[in-house]
């Protein structure tokens, strides 16, 4: 399962209960323990993979679609302000006001006059496209910092690299994402076994300073993205990842799908269901 996928299932947990109007006070520790539990996650890993995805904290989220269900409420004649306030797990006329004017631009009373207002949050769609374990991803462009390492032991030496930039960085208010691909001696991205290397590439803040780190863009691009985990202790060729990116090539093929030119690809380093794992998510360009 992708991390897409785990963050969806959390996405959906929570429109379930906006919808039937439960538990919708539910942006505090509670809620998100239990939204957690649907994404499969630990608390902490929840929090941090949520806002990394999504872009947005799950408290945000969880605030801002209980004011779009407020809004639509609003549109019945049938309930007061106060109702759809109460309704909404505010506990005051003027708190709910307070919430719904800085989401919309207008209050609830002038929204009911139709004032013009601003639009609300709809609910987030991580998954458009799925084939067996297989989902279809729209990146938009990321800007990154990149570590390289050569062989022998190419992604150990890529891996202390970004630890040692890691070590003296502030805390950034969006989580970082760490993608990894193989590069030959030129730093192009390669297979290539006699010029074995290996690019982890770090996401920045918008106009973070990297330091003496390199920097460069992960272009925007449509991907297959499928998710992978497994040990080298029982399995030491890594066959479990090969079948990985066999699978995508296969659907590929199967679906009729228009490969890429020229296509790239990348692992996103997870946090694995079981210590001693590896847990990859793959990504595999595909053309528009």
């Amino acid at each position: 399962m992708t991390i897409y996928e785990q963050i969806q299932k959390s996405v959906d947990y929570l429109e379930d209960r906006v919808n039937r109007g439960a538990a919708i006070r539910g942006e505090g520790s509670a809620a998100r323990a239990h939204a957690a539990r649907e994404a499969g996650m630990s608390d902490r890993s929840f929090v941090t993979w949520f806002w990394a995805v999504t872009g947005l904290t799950f408290r945000d989220y969880a605030r801002r679609r209980r004011l779009e269900r407020a809004r639509i409420l609003l549109d019945s004649p049938d309930s007061t302000v106060l109702d759809v306030a109460l309704d909404s797990g505010y506990r005051s006329h003027e708190a709910f006001t307070r919430a719904f004017a800085e989401e919309f631009g207008v209050g609830p009373a002038d929204y009911r006059k139709g004032r013009p207002f601003r639009a609300g949050l709809e609910k987030i769609a991580l998954i458009k496209e799925m084939y067996m374990g297989i989902i279809t991803k729209e990146l938009s462009d990321q800007t990154v910092a990149y570590f390289d390492g050569f062989a022998p032991d190419s992604e150990s030496k890529a891996h202390e690299a970004l630890d040692a930039w890691l070590k003296d960085r502030p805390a950034t208010g969006k989580p970082r994402r760490v993608f990894g691909h193989n590069i030959d001696r030129k730093g192009n991205q390669s297979n290539d076994p006699d010029n074995e290397g290996y690019r982890l590439l770090i996401t920045l803040e918008p106009g973070e300073d990297a330091g003496s780190a390199p920097t460069t863009v992960i272009r925007a691009g449509k991907f297959l993205v499928t998710g992978i985990e497994g040990n080298f202790e029982s399995d030491p060729s890594g066959k479990w990842i090969q079948d990985g990116w066999k699978r995508m090539n296969e659907l590929i093929r199967e679906k009729g799908l228009r490969p890429h030119a020229r296509p790239r690809w990348f692992e996103e380093e997870l946090e694995p269901s079981k210590p001693g794992n590896l847990r990859l998510d793959l990504y595999l360009e595909i053309g528009e």
